[in-house]
């Protein structure tokens, strides 16, 4: 049979006897909202647990809106004008209103990067400001959580009076998933508490990938009420990228019945798990610090020590603004905590990732097919590079048998398989 995956804005297609195949896993097809806007509007009238925007006063009021940058998919230049029409017509003033960008250690947007992601319009009549998650002076610390962590957040988000968060819900194998209060911790959060995290989440649940109430999310959580969120709206999308449904209200009670909703259609069942998966990381294709996330949905369909192909493009390498993940990930899970042990660590956050993918690596061997990733990197990495889907496929048939079951994840970065 021949199957084609998504890479980059195109497909990669091989070859493969289908009675090897366990399954073709993909996210639910749901119809989208007829009407986005008043899909939102909707929302936003009726939210959960949590005032409208008119009982939030905002007229002669500071308004912060934290939204995510372009390695989410969150639709926010269909977002965010519904938002912004409610409050100004509840009084607040287009001048008091600003958008900070949730970069977490993100390289910056550029403004051509936020007009494709924001909309034109917005980036022309709203002030839009780069989260800088590395300088202490754009931070206020506000104490600690779980013993460990710092709380260090946006400091022009924090002095709003009303402070508004977005995002979309999907599978994330830290937090269980994506959206509700991860918009602040680690997106709006410092240097120091990203990393933190990161490693918090790496030594209790390395891959948490589905998981509603784990130890990150209650983090996240703890972190979220510390701030304070006024209002959140979250959206849950189609695999095309289509608002299917929102969520507004308290940002977790609202978030929670997103997560329900999203599961419908990123929770895929498995008939039983491969000896080989072959994973694409769509739509987390722009380096491999967001690559990564197949390992993770791939590691949930595949037996322990049967392996996985992960095909993800990465035209931007490895990591952009973590160029020290390379030297952690040739580290195992052992060397790495001890390294953490010893204290004085550059890069926490970069340690902490590589972490979560020694555990991976250490369960199943991994193949990788990239553009974008070198041989000389890939080898770091301790990764097997191939040219093609096939030619991997081939190495590993050889090595686990003609006969070896395989699973296909054809969006890897947002899929949750629930195994049967």
């Amino acid at each position: 049979m021949r199957v084609e995956i998504p890479y980059d804005r195109s497909r990669l297609g091989f070859d493969i006897d289908e009675r090897r195949v366990i399954g073709v896993i993909t996210p639910s097809e749901v119809a989208s909202a007829p009407d986005p806007s008043s899909e939102i509007e909707k929302a936003l009238r009726n939210p959960v647990s949590a005032p409208l925007i008119e009982g939030l006063s905002p007229r002669g009021k500071e308004v912060a809106i934290a939204v995510d940058d372009i390695t989410r998919e969150t639709p926010m230049q269909v977002l965010l004008p519904p938002i912004l029409r409610g409050l100004e017509k509840a009084g607040a003033r287009r001048k008091d209103i600003a958008i900070v960008v949730a970069l977490g250690t993100h390289r910056r947007m550029t403004v051509q990067e936020m007009k494709e992601k924001y909309g034109a319009e917005t980036v022309e009549n709203y002030e839009i400001v780069n989260h800088a998650f590395d300088d202490e002076a754009e931070l206020k610390y506000m104490g600690e959580i779980s013993g460990e962590v710092p709380v260090w957040i946006n400091k022009r988000y924090l002095a709003a009076d009303i402070r508004i968060a977005t995002g979309n819900i999907i599978p994330h194998f830290n937090a269980g998933w994506g959206g509700g209060g991860k918009i602040l911790l680690p997106g709006l959060a410092g240097e120091e508490t990203v990393g933190r995290m990161h490693v918090h989440s790496a030594l209790t649940t390395p891959n948490g990938l589905g998981m509603e109430n784990n130890h990150t999310r209650r983090l996240i959580d703890a972190f979220a009420e510390r701030v304070g969120i006024h209002l959140l709206v979250n959206t849950v999308t189609t695999r095309r990228r289509e608002i299917a449904k929102v969520f507004c209200g308290h940002f977790e009670k609202s978030h929670r019945k997103g997560v329900e909703f999203s599961t419908t259609i990123c929770g895929v069942e498995v008939q039983g798990l491969a000896d080989i998966t072959i994973c694409s990381s769509h739509p987390a294709d722009l380096e491999y610090w967001q690559g990564l996330k197949g390992l993770f949905s791939a590691d949930l369909a595949t037996k322990v020590g049967g392996a996985i192909v992960e095909v993800t493009p990465c035209p931007e390498g490895v990591s952009v603004a973590h160029p020290r993940w390379i030297d952690y990930l040739q580290y195992d899970t052992e060397e790495l905590k001890e390294i953490y042990a010893k204290g004085g660590v550059e890069d926490l956050v970069a340690l902490g990732l590589a972490l979560n993918v020694a555990y991976v690596r250490e369960r199943h061997p991994i193949c990788i097919v990239s553009d974008g990733i070198s041989d000389r990197d890939a080898g770091k990495m301790k990764f097997h590079k191939f040219d093609s889907i096939n030619e991997a496929l081939g190495h590993l048939s050889r090595s686990l048998g003609p006969d070896s079951k395989v699973n296909i994840l054809t969006h890897g970065g947002e899929t949750y398989p629930i195994v049967k």
